[in-house]
C-alpha cells in the first residue's frame, strides 16, 4: 500500500514540476510564441540545408542492408525528427555540440524503435549515422 501512495506522490510531483517548468519557460522567454516558432522554422531550414544527404540510397543500404522503400522511409523520418529536435534546442546552429547531437540521435532512435520493426543492430547503425551529422555541423560550430 505504501508503494502506491509513494508512486502517486511521485507522479503528482512530476506533473507539478512539468507544469511549473512550462510556466517558467513561458513567462521567462525573451520572445513571444510566434517569434519562437519563426526562429525554430528558420533553424530547421538551416539545419536541413547543412545536413542534406548526398547519397541517400548508399546510407540506407549501409544501415538496413538494402534500400527498400520502407527502409528509406524510416531513414527519412528519423532524419526529419532528428532535425526538428535539434532545431528546438536552445541557441543557434553554431552552438550545437557533439554531445547534443549524440543525445538527440539517441532520443530519435528510441522514439522510432516503438514505431518501426527493425533489428536492434539496424537501429544502432541508424543512431551512429545520425550522430555522424556532427561532422557536417562541426565546421560551423565552435569546437
Amino acid at each position: 500500500m505504501s508503494d502506491s501512495k509513494s508512486s502517486s506522490k511521485f507522479g503528482l510531483g512530476l506533473l507539478f514540476g512539468a507544469v511549473m517548468g512550462g510556466l517558467a519557460a513561458f513567462f521567462l522567454s525573451p520572445t513571444s510564441g510566434p517569434e519562437n516558432q519563426k526562429l525554430v522554422a528558420k533553424k530547421i531550414k538551416e539545419l536541413e540545408k547543412l545536413l542534406a544527404d548526398t547519397d541517400l540510397e548508399k546510407k540506407v543500404k549501409d544501415i538496413f542492408g538494402e534500400a527498400t522503400e520502407e527502409a528509406t522511409a524510416v531513414y527519412k523520418k528519423a532524419k526529419k525528427e532528428f532535425i526538428k529536435t535539434l532545431a528546438e534546442a536552445k541557441g543557434t546552429v553554431e552552438s550545437i555540440d557533439k554531445e547534443k547531437v549524440a543525445e538527440v540521435a539517441n532520443e530519435t532512435v528510441e522514439i522510432l524503435k516503438k514505431e518501426v520493426k527493425h533489428e536492434a543492430k539496424e537501429m544502432d547503425k541508424l543512431k551512429a549515422e545520425l550522430s555522424k551529422e556532427w561532422k557536417k555541423l562541426a565546421p560551423k560550430a565552435k569546437k
